[in-house]
């Protein structure tokens, strides 16, 4: 049998009662090697971690201005009502945190305007979101940033955003009822158990 034939056929164990194909393991031709130094320039490393210091400096600074954004989307709610673009106005500041928060170093922040996402998101009448719900997240966030609260098991924040995360699942689950069975699991991961990461 050629070395082709076999890489068509790959290997099998049999047992009594199944059997296992065993593939050919091909990753070692797909592998190059480089020559030369495998020393790393330490002092690359060092500058690059030097200005990411420098940088974390301004940081706060960052999440401030979210801060300041998100909270004059909600004031504009409050001044407005509740309607697509005034949800869709909170929307958008509420996922620059999800998205940043935790590189910024405010992950337990980053929880809770998942959370509101997700609410603000998926509900299907805008006008229908309490504005308790909305008012709890933006406050949440605010809080988090301003008492510098970076811990990811810090267990007041923790609860905190596994509290919003339940209020927010139950309002959706009520409006959307067996729709909601198709956004369910993406929630999951978000309700996690204190100690968890």
């Amino acid at each position: 049998m050629t070395q082709q034939q076999q890489d068509q056929n790959p290997p099998e164990k049999r047992f009594d009662d199944h059997s296992v194909i065993v593939p050919p393991h091909k990753l070692k031709r797909a592998v190059t090697h480089t020559k030369g130094s495998a020393n790393i320039d330490m002092s690359a490393v060092e500058r690059a971690e030097a200005a990411l210091a420098e940088l974390k400096v301004e940081f706060g600074e960052w999440m401030n201005a979210e801060c300041q954004r998100i909270d004059a989307a909600r004031r504009a709610i409050h001044a407005k009502g509740l309607s697509r673009t005034t949800v869709d106005a909170l929307f958008m500041p509420a996922h620059d945190i999800k998205g940043g928060a935790t590189t910024l170093g405010y992950p337990l922040a980053e929880r809770i305007a998942t959370s509101l996402c997700r609410l603000l998101k998926h509900a299907p009448e805008p006008i229908r979101i309490p504005r308790g719900l909305i008012d709890n997240h933006v406050d949440s966030i605010r809080a988090l940033v301003r008492e510098e609260v970076k811990d990811p098991n810090n267990p007041y924040g923790v609860e905190l955003a596994e509290r919003l995360s339940i209020m927010t699942e139950t309002f959706l689950a009520e409006e959307l009822k067996d729709a909601y069975a198709e956004i369910a699991g993406d929630a999951a991961p978000r309700m996690m158990l204190p100690g968890q990461n």
